[in-house]
C-alpha cells in the first residue's frame, strides 16, 4: 500500500521533530493574528444563483423557507426575523397569503408587541390593501384599547383616505375608554382643522365635564373660543361665561392652590377684557383675586406680576409705578416671611423703601437674626453688608452718629472673630471714627482690630488700609513697625497652620524700603528672613525656602550686589546643602555681568545685552566642579548624577563639543549590590566614581581569577 502524502498542517507524522527538541519555525501570536486577518480580508464571494426553471424556483423557495423557519424556531421572540419572512414573501414571491399567515403566526406568539402591529399595519397600506389595513386597526384597538399609538394609527389611516365620518367614530370609540388628555385633543384639532366649530366646542365641554380640575384644558378651550370670528354679542356671552365658570370650578377644587396655570388662565381673562374695553372689570378681577385667600403666595405672585403688566399698558404712570413697586415689596416680604435669614431679599426690600426711618426698620428687623453658619460664607458677607447699610444710613441720612457708633459696635460683637472677620467692616468703621473723632480714634479701632484678626491668621486688607493710611501721613517709622507686626503675625499662622503667608509679607515690607531707598534695610530683612529660616534653633521660618533665596538672589542681582550674591549661597551651602542650591549657584553665575561688562556698562548710557562670556563659562563650571567634588568625595552619587544632568544641559546650551565629553566622563558608574539588614537580604545600588573604578575593576578581576582557581 502506498503512502499518502498530507499536507503539512495535517501531517501525523510526529518523528520530524524529535521529542524534547524545539522545532526551528515557531508560531508566534503575531503569526496567527496575520493569518486569521488574511482569511478576514478574503475576496471570496458568494456565487450568484440563477434560477432557470420552476423546478429550481421551487427549490429555492423551500430553501429559503426553510432556512426562516430553523431561524424561528431558535427564537421564536424575534419579531424582526418574523417581519423579515413575510417582507421576503411579498417582495420576492408576492405571496400576501403566506405572508400574513407567517404574521398571524407572529401575533400569536405575542399579541401584545406593539411595534409589531404597526409594521403588519404599514405592510398592508404599503402594498395599498386598505381593507385589510381596516380591518387590522380594528383589531388591535379591540385587543389593546389603552395603547394610544393604534388609535392615533386608526384615526390618521381613515382621514388620509378621506372617511371623515369614519374618523369622527374612530375617535368616539377611543373617547369611551377614557383616554389622556392628547387625545381629545387631537380630535378637536381634527374638528378645526374641517371647521366643524361646534363639535370642537362640543368636545371641550364634555372634557371639562368629565375632568373640571384641568386648569390646562380649560384655558386651551378659552383660547379656542376668544380666536373665533365674528365676536358678535352671543359669542362675548359665551367667552365671559366659559371664564366664569373656569375660575369657579377651579377655586372649588382641592387642589386650586397647587395648579400652576391659574395666573395665566387670570392673565389672559384679563387681557380679553381690557381688549373689550372694560379696564374697570379687568382691574376688578385682578383685585379681588389678590385681596381674598384664594391664591397661594406663588400664585398671588404671578397674578400680581400680569396684574403689574396690566397697569403698564393700561394704568396711568402713578398707577403703574405704585403696581411695580407693590409687587417687589410683595414678593420680598414673602421671602422673609418664609425665611427671616433671606439677607438677600431684605437687602432688596430696605433698597425699596424711600422713607430712610423706614428703611432703617427694616433694615434692624433684618440683623436681629444672625447666620447659623460656623464659617465665613456668602450668608455671612450678605449678613455684614446688612449692618454696614444699616450704619452708613444712620450716619448720612439720619445724621444720629451715637447710634451709628452703636450700630458699628454691635455688629462687630456679633462676628465670632476667633473664627473669622470682616475687614471690611473694620475698616468702615475706622473710617467712620476718622470722620467725626479723628486720627487717634481711627488707630485704636485699626489696632483693636490687628489684635483681635491676627490670633488665627492677619487680615491682609486691614494691614494694608492701616499702612496706606499712615504712608499718607509719612509716618515711616508706624509703617515699619505695622509690616513688622504683620510679619510676625504671618510667621506665627504659618507655624500654626502651615499656611505661606510670611514670605508675601516681607516681599511688600522690602518693597516699601526699596522705595525708601533703604538698601541696607532690604539686605538687612532678606538676611533676618535666611537666618530665621536655616537655624536649627528657630522653629518659625519663611516658606517655600526656593522662592524666598530666589527673591534674594534676584534682589542682589538687581542692585549689582554680586559677592553678597555668593556669600548667600555659601552660608546656604553651609547650613542646608542641596544639589538644587548649588545648580542655582552655577546658573547665577552665568546670569551676571563680568568685571569688564560691568565697566563698559558704566560708560554706556542706552540699554543694551551681554552676552555669556568666558569668565561666565569659567565661573560657573569651577562651581560644578566644586559641588561634583564634593559628591564624588562622599559618594553621593544619586545627587551627583543629578547634578551632572544640570551641568550637561548647560554645556549643550552654552559648551563645545569636547567641554560636554569632560563632563560624561564624569558619570558614575550604578552598581547594584546585596546585604543582610536585620537577617534580610536587601538589594542597592552603589555609585562607582570613574577616578575610583580602575580599582574596582582590578578587585573583580582578582575575585575571577580566584573563582576559576576553585
Amino acid at each position: 500500500m502506498s503512502n499518502i502524502s498530507l499536507p503539512p498542517n495535517l501531517a501525523t507524522d510526529s518523528a520530524s521533530v524529535p521529542v524534547g527538541e524545539v522545532s526551528e519555525k515557531q508560531v508566534t501570536s503575531a503569526d496567527i493574528l496575520n493569518e486569521a486577518n488574511q482569511l478576514k480580508s478574503s475576496t471570496y464571494k458568494r456565487p450568484e444563483q440563477t434560477i432557470q426553471d420552476l423546478e429550481e424556483l421551487r427549490s429555492y423557495q423551500l430553501s429559503k423557507r426553510r432556512e426562516f423557519e430553523q431561524q424561528l424556531n431558535k427564537n421564536r421572540l424575534n419579531f424582526g426575523q418574523w417581519m423579515r419572512y413575510a417582507k421576503w414573501e411579498v417582495d420576492h414571491n408576492h405571496d400576501f397569503k403566506r405572508a400574513r399567515s407567517i404574521m398571524e403566526r407572529a401575533l400569536e406568539v405575542n399579541v401584545q408587541h406593539v411595534p409589531f402591529w404597526v409594521r403588519y399595519i404599514e405592510l398592508e397600506l404599503l402594498h395599498h390593501n386598505v381593507n385589510h389595513a381596516r380591518n387590522l386597526l380594528d383589531r388591535a384597538v379591540t385587543t389593546l384599547p389603552k395603547v394610544d399609538k393604534l388609535w392615533f394609527m386608526y384615526v390618521q389611516t381613515e382621514e388620509a383616505l378621506g372617511n371623515f365620518r369614519g374618523t369622527r367614530s374612530v375617535f368616539e370609540r377611543w373617547l369611551t375608554w377614557r383616554p389622556p388628555k392628547v387625545a381629545w385633543t387631537a380630535y378637536v384639532e381634527f374638528e378645526q382643522r374641517y371647521e366643524e366649530w361646534a363639535n370642537a366646542r362640543n368636545i371641550y365641554l364634555r372634557y371639562v365635564s368629565l375632568f373640571p380640575g384641568d386648569a390646562d384644558m380649560w384655558l386651551d378651550w378659552l383660547v379656542f373660543e376668544t380666536t373665533q370670528p365674528p365676536l358678535d354679542d352671543v359669542q362675548i356671552a359665551r367667552i365671559r361665561g366659559i371664564f366664569e365658570c373656569a375660575m369657579d370650578t377651579l377655586i372649588a377644587q382641592e387642589d386650586f392652590k397647587e395648579k400652576t396655570t391659574v395666573a395665566s388662565l387670570v392673565a389672559r381673562w384679563c387681557s380679553w377684557e381690557a381688549s373689550m374695553r372694560e379696564f374697570a372689570r379687568a382691574r376688578a378681577i385682578y383685585t379681588t383675586l389678590l385681596e381674598k385667600d384664594y391664591l397661594s403666595k406663588t400664585q398671588k405672585a404671578e397674578v400680581f406680576q400680569s396684574f403689574s403688566e396690566f397697569e403698564k399698558k393700561y394704568g396711568t404712570s402713578a398707577s403703574t409705578s405704585e403696581t411695580l413697586l407693590l409687587k417687589r415689596k410683595l414678593q420680598y416680604e414673602q421671602n422673609v416671611d418664609v425665611n427671616p435669614k433671606d439677607y438677600e431679599s431684605w437687602w432688596e426690600l430696605a433698597k425699596l423703601e424711600q422713607d430712610p426711618v423706614r428703611a432703617n426698620s427694616i433694615l434692624e428687623n433684618a440683623v436681629q437674626t444672625s447666620p447659623d453658619a460656623v464659617s465665613k460664607s456668602i450668608v455671612w458677607r450678605r449678613y455684614v453688608f446688612l449692618w454696614i447699610k444699616l450704619a452708613l444710613s444712620l450716619e448720612f441720612d439720619c445724621k444720629n452718629l451715637d447710634k451709628a457708633r452703636e450700630t458699628w459696635k454691635k455688629a462687630l460683637d456679633t462676628v465670632p472673630h476667633t473664627k473669622f472677620s470682616f475687614a471690611k467692616l473694620w475698616i468702615h468703621y475706622a473710617e467712620f471714627e476718622l470722620r467725626h473723632r479723628g486720627l487717634s480714634a481711627a488707630r485704636k479701632v485699626l489696632g483693636r482690630a490687628i489684635g483681635q484678626t491676627s490670633q488665627k491668621s492677619p487680615k491682609r486688607k486691614i494691614f494694608r488700609y492701616y499702612i496706606a493710611l499712615e504712608q499718607k501721613l509719612a509716618e515711616w517709622d508706624r509703617v515699619r513697625k505695622l509690616y513688622e507686626k504683620w510679619l510676625e503675625s504671618a510667621l506665627i499662622a504659618d507655624y500654626n497652620q502651615k499656611t505661606t503667608l510670611a514670605l508675601p509679607v516681607l516681599e511688600e515690607y522690602v518693597a516699601f524700603e526699596q522705595r525708601m531707598g533703604e538698601s541696607e534695610r532690604c539686605v538687612a530683612l532678606y538676611d533676618m528672613a535666611m537666618s530665621i529660616t536655616t537655624s536649627p534653633e528657630s522653629e518659625l521660618s519663611f516658606l517655600p525656602f526656593q522662592d524666598l533665596l530666589s527673591v534674594y538672589i534676584d534682589y542682589l542681582k538687581e542692585e549689582f550686589m554680586y559677592d553678597k550674591a555668593r556669600q548667600v549661597y555659601r552660608e546656604v551651602l553651609d547650613t542646608k546643602p542641596s544639589v538644587e542650591v548649588w545648580i542655582a549657584f552655577a546658573i547665577f553665575e552665568s546670569s551676571i555681568l563680568s568685571p569688564s561688562q560691568m565697566d563698559q556698562l558704566e560708560q554706556i548710557e542706552e540699554d543694551t545685552h551681554f552676552a555669556i562670556g568666558e569668565y561666565q563659562l569659567s565661573q560657573t563650571r569651577k562651581v560644578f566642579g566644586e559641588a561634583y567634588n564634593k559628591y564624588k568625595a562622599t559618594g553621593d552619587g544619586e545627587n551627583a548624577l543629578q547634578l551632572l544632568e544640570a551641568w550637561k544641559s548647560y554645556e549643550e546650551m552654552h559648551g563645545t563639543t569636547q567641554s560636554l565629553a569632560d563632563v560624561e566622563k564624569k558619570t558614575p558608574t550604578q552598581i547594584r549590590k546585596r546585604r543582610q539588614v536585620d537577617n534580610v537580604e536587601e538589594i542597592y545600588t552603589e555609585y562607582v566614581f570613574p577616578e575610583i573604578k580602575p580599582n574596582i575593576s582590578q578587585f573583580l578581576a582578582n575575585a575571577k581569577k580566584w573563582a576559576e582557581s576553585e
